[in-house]
């Protein structure tokens, strides 16, 4: 293969691990966001001294114990943390992958000027 053409489908490969990498910033900031209104939610209910919530089921309201509603939250976050974990690993292996790119496209680079 000639080096244009390996330079071509590194850039292409770059590119694609690039905004790859963004998107799953992107999904790891989210994440973030619903754990922290789950740990709020939590913190907020622990404060109520009643046994009973209203919890919100689309446009409805159900009357739910605040035990179950508490151990919802916390599978939830659970969830959210594994998901989370999961992120971290791809968003690590997509950072190695975009810095050995771009290394080996200077590298490519080099040898094409010499």
């Amino acid at each position: 293969m000639s080096a244009p053409q390996l330079a071509q489908e590194m850039a292409a490969s770059l590119r694609s691990s690039k905004n790859e990498l963004s998107s799953v910033n992107q999904q790891l900031a989210h994440l973030q966001r619903q754990e922290k209104l789950a740990q709020v939610t939590t913190k907020e209910l622990e404060s109520y001294p009643t046994e009973k919530v209203w919890r919100s089921c689309g446009k409805t309201f159900i009357l739910q114990d605040k035990r179950r509603y508490l151990d919802d939250l916390s599978h939830d976050e659970g969830v959210l943390k594994e998901q989370r974990k999961n992120l971290e690993i791809k968003q690590n292996y997509l950072n190695t992958s975009v810095e050995k790119t771009m290394d080996n496209l200077r590298e490519l680079m080099k040898k094409s000027q010499t």
